[in-house]
C-alpha cells in the first residue's frame, strides 16, 4: 500500500548518475567466469559483467547513492529486484560508456517489513568502440524506514 513520499525523496525521480566508462580486463572477465563455472569464449565475457560493468562506472559509490534517499549502509538497504537485457555481448578489452538514472521511487509498509523505499534505477551500456548499445539494467533498492 502505498505511502505519501518526503518532497526531498520523490525530487530524485529523473535525476541521472554521472556516468563513466567501464573496460571489461581480460583478468576480471576470467575471475567472473571461474566464479560462475563458466568458460571464456574467447572475447566474450560472461554476461553478469554487464551489470558490473554498468554498477562500476555508474559515476558514484553506493554510499553516495544511498545518501540521495537519505539513507546509509547502516539502514540495511537492499537489492530488490534485477533485470539485465543483453542487447549484444560483452567483449573483453573493450571499454562501455554507462549512462542511466533514477526511474521511480515508492514509499509502502509491509505487514511484517514495516515503512520502505523501493527505488528503481536503469543502467546503460554503450560500446564506446562503435556506440552500440550493448546491456540494459534495470534494478531495485529496498530502502527500510524503521524511524519513520
Amino acid at each position: 500500500m502505498p505511502v505519501e513520499l518526503p518532497e526531498s525523496i520523490r525530487a530524485q525521480v529523473g535525476r541521472r548518475f554521472p556516468g563513466g566508462v567501464y573496460t571489461v580486463e581480460p583478468y576480471r572477465a576470467w575471475l567472473l567466469a571461474d566464479a560462475t563455472a563458466d568458460r571464456p569464449e574467447d572475447a566474450i565475457a560472461h554476461p553478469l559483467h554487464a551489470w558490473l560493468a554498468a554498477t562500476a562506472g555508474m559515476g558514484i559509490t553506493w554510499d553516495e547513492l544511498f545518501a540521495w534517499f537519505e539513507a546509509t549502509a547502516e539502514d540495511g538497504p537492499m537489492i530488490g529486484e534485477h533485470e539485465t537485457e543483453l542487447h549484444r555481448p560483452v567483449r573483453m578489452n573493450r571499454s562501455y560508456k554507462v549512462s542511466g538514472g533514477i526511474v521511480s521511487v515508492m514509499r509502502k509498509r509491509g505487514r511484517t517489513a514495516g515503512l520502505f523505499d523501493l527505488v528503481e534505477y536503469q543502467l546503460e551500456l554503450h560500446d564506446e568502440t562503435d556506440g552500440g548499445h550493448a546491456a540494459t539494467c534495470r534494478n531495485s533498492i529496498v530502502f527500510p524506514r524503521r524511524g519513520a
